[in-house]
């Protein structure tokens, strides 16, 4: 197999794992008596963490490409662990106590730390790949696209044969069972990438010329180049009202719209198979469109437009559903395009250590996103849950808007 083919395979294979954590958790703490606050404050510290260390894990896979696919290693192996420590803990039909959410928080943070970790070496490799004389543009699309079936399949077979089904694997059901076989199916799919003989970089492929990491250094380069520091705000903003979203999605369908975990689940396989039809597409004819910036932009303001509707949609499930299928298009266009993008704006021989700028700005924003939620839900508690939900959908548009704002005004800046 081919090693555009096998790191293809490694986002799908990473989707098993990082969807039953992002979709089906939330809902298993709801179940259990927690709060969303748990949430919100286990990806705050998660963030906080990657802030402090993974610009020096990304500078050294820089100077020693053989490293990326080490700490890819790492990263799954930590991932899946805390993942299988996730399910047996959770396994229980009473009320989590204090104690019990603590502990599960922890595993949470763990394995967003690991699971973003991955992503910043792997997004790194795109530029090998153009080296070879790949197109980045399809590659970056085609991979994001593999990755939102791989999370379609997931959501889909979990809500459709696990979720309320009564089945049980080594005394684990329901939801956590769920979990325990997203980190399994991972482990399996992603045997192929991480032991392939096609990365193991050696001797040459060292790069001498960069200099060992400094925070200042780094922050002072991010500073002095406009064109890249205006794009990833305004990228951090985009991103901080997608991933809060995405957060808290299950909760928002089970609270706002009155679904059930199966309806919650369906919805969401519906809109990552849109989006996966808008990857594909994208990746087959993005070279056809002049201006792929502006069809970033678009991707953005479509996004928009579907908060918005989520917003102000009335409980009807073919108007949810509609909405689900314009935000999952919307993300097929704006992030395989700012990956690609973003990569050909930074330095060719400082992809990994960029790219953990791109994933710290991506991650500062759920510093931000569930920080706020937390504080609009609290605002308008007296107006019932309805209008919290709703109201925050709202902010994140404005924030949304204010993102794409920044980011065409880093278009304009000339290199």
């Amino acid at each position: 197999m081919s090693k555009i083919k096998l790191w293809y395979l490694y986002d799908f294979a990473n989707s098993f794992a990082s969807s039953v954590i992002v979709f089906f958790f939330p809902l298993l703490l709801s179940e259990k008596g927690a709060s969303d606050t748990w949430i919100g404050i286990s990806v705050v510290i998660s963030t906080i963490i990657l802030l402090s260390f993974y610009p020096k894990l990304g500078n050294s896979a820089d100077i020693s490409k053989s490293k990326r696919i080490l700490y890819i290693k790492i990263s799954s192996f930590v991932m899946s662990l805390s993942l299988l420590l996730l399910a047996f803990i959770s396994n229980t039909n009473e009320v989590f106590s204090f104690t019990t959410l603590a502990i599960l928080s922890v595993l949470y943070i763990i394995f967003q730390i690991s699971f973003q970790g991955s992503y910043v070496f792997y997004s790194a490799m795109m530029q090998d790949f153009e080296n070879e004389g790949s197109d980045k543009n399809k590659v970056s699309s085609f991979g994001l696209g593999i990755g939102q079936l791989g999370n379609a399949i997931s959501i889909g077979l979990m809500g459709a044969l696990i979720i309320g089904s009564g089945v049980t694997l080594f005394g684990l059901f329901d939801k956590s069972l769920a979990i325990f076989l997203g980190a399994f199916i991972f482990l399996f799919l992603a045997y192929p990438f991480l032991f392939s003989s096609s990365f193991n970089y050696k001797g040459g492929l060292i790069n001498k010329n960069l200099e060992f990491f400094s925070y200042k250094k780094f922050l002072l380069k991010i500073k002095e180049n406009k064109k890249v520091l205006y794009f990833l705000i305004g990228y951090m903003l985009v991103a901080d009202s997608i991933s809060t979203l995405q957060v808290y999605l299950s909760l928002y369908m089970k609270n706002v719209f009155g679904f059930t975990d199966k309806m919650t689940s369906i919805g969401g396989a519906i809109s990552l198979l849109a989006l996966f039809s808008t990857c594909m597409f994208l990746g087959r004819y993005v070279n056809k469109f002049e201006n792929k910036n502006k069809l970033l932009l678009i991707g953005g303001v479509v996004y928009v437009f579907a908060f918005l509707c989520f917003a102000l949609s009335p409980t009807n499930i073919y108007f949810v559903f509609t909405t689900l299928i314009f935000a999952g298009i919307a993300y097929g266009l704006f992030f395989p395009l700012a990956r690609s993008i973003y990569s050909s704006i930074i330095p060719k021989d400082s992809q990994a250590m960029y790219f953990s700028a791109f994933i710290i700005f991506e991650r500062a924003a759920t510093i931000f996103g569930p920080i706020i939620w937390i504080v609009i839900f609290f605002l308008l508690s007296s107006f019932g849950v309805q209008v919290q939900y709703r109201g925050n959908l709202i902010f994140l548009a404005m924030v949304a808007m204010v993102g794409l704002t920044l980011i065409r005004k880093s278009f304009k800046i000339k290199n």
